[in-house]
């Protein structure tokens, strides 16, 4: 009760209460819609948006203009291109990622030159420990964003996940679908890095509704439980950091894993069928 107290961690258990229904609201469309790769990719593109940042001339600890503006490029370049190409989609994911990886560490050799590499550390992989005002702010802002575009668009978007073909029969824009949710993914992706880190947020966009999926009969099942786990691997993570005196972003991707190995049994009593429409196309 102690460690409540403490004005940091009352602030990190906002954060994690704000990004566990904005990561866990989008984790089931993410695995449904099998971007589970692209979301590794993008925090990646997060990671070069940084060095990218600090080269233009943006503050060491807050680039998030090249941040945004370099993950949405990449994040819509790639759909635009998968759109119009015939290779498989991971292999063009596999190939941004490596773009990425490779620009970023130029970038980061280029910066280490004139900054110390722990200026940038807080910037590239987050700390949920040392969360400000603004940065819970931009989470919440972004969390109504979310939100207000899952509320009117929801069933479109499960609609073009589960059966494109009747999304097509019924004049469903699915380019615009799938465009839209790049940029929600993006947007969240980013809010969340700089308080969470790249690790923890791509945990939380994928254990989640992976964990859901052993329980749950229906997507929307599967996003309940999903929110639910986000949230248990949030606030456990913290607590556990605090009182062990251990990473926070360590923690919760731990207690996360927890909650999955904890889950994984009840698997074994949903009846054949139970979970059919939950994986997606």
């Amino acid at each position: 009760m102690e460690v409540l107290a403490l004005p940091f961690v009352q602030r990190a258990l906002v954060a994690v209460a704000l990004a566990a229904p904005l990561l866990g609201l989008l984790s089931p469309l993410v695995l449904a819609r099998r971007l589970a790769f692209f979301s590794a990719a993008l925090g990646q593109a997060v990671l070069t948006g940084v060095a990218l940042g600090v080269l233009l001339g943006e503050p060491v600890d807050a680039p998030w203009a090249s941040v945004l503006g370099f993950s949405l490029l990449c994040g819509v370049g790639l759909v635009f291109v998968r759109r119009r190409s015939r290779l498989p989609p991971d292999t063009l994911v596999g190939v941004l990622l490596a773009v990425t990886l490779g620009v970023g560490v130029l970038l980061l050799t280029v910066v280490t030159k004139r900054f110390n590499v722990h200026q940038l550390e807080a910037a590239m992989f987050g700390s949920v420990l040392t969360t400000s005002a603004g940065d819970l702010w931009l989470l919440a802002v972004t969390l109504a964003l979310v939100l207000g575009a899952l509320t009117r668009f929801h069933n479109a978007l499960l609609l073009d996940t589960v059966d494109p073909r009747l999304s097509a029969a019924r004049r469903l824009p699915a380019a615009h679908l799938e465009y839209g949710f790049v940029v929600l993914l993006t947007l969240a992706i980013v809010a969340s890095v700089k308080v969470m880190g790249a690790l923890m947020v791509e945990a939380m966009l994928l254990v989640p509704a992976a964990a859901g999926r052993l329980v749950a009969r229906s997507l929307a099942g599967v996003t309940w439980v999903s929110v639910g786990v986000a949230a248990w691997g949030g606030v456990g993570g913290v607590l556990v950091s605090t009182r062990l005196n251990a990473p926070s972003g360590a923690a919760i991707v731990l207690m996360l894993a927890l909650a999955f190995a904890l889950l994984a049994p009840l698997a074994r009593w949903r009846r054949p069928g139970q979970g059919r429409g939950v994986s997606g196309p």
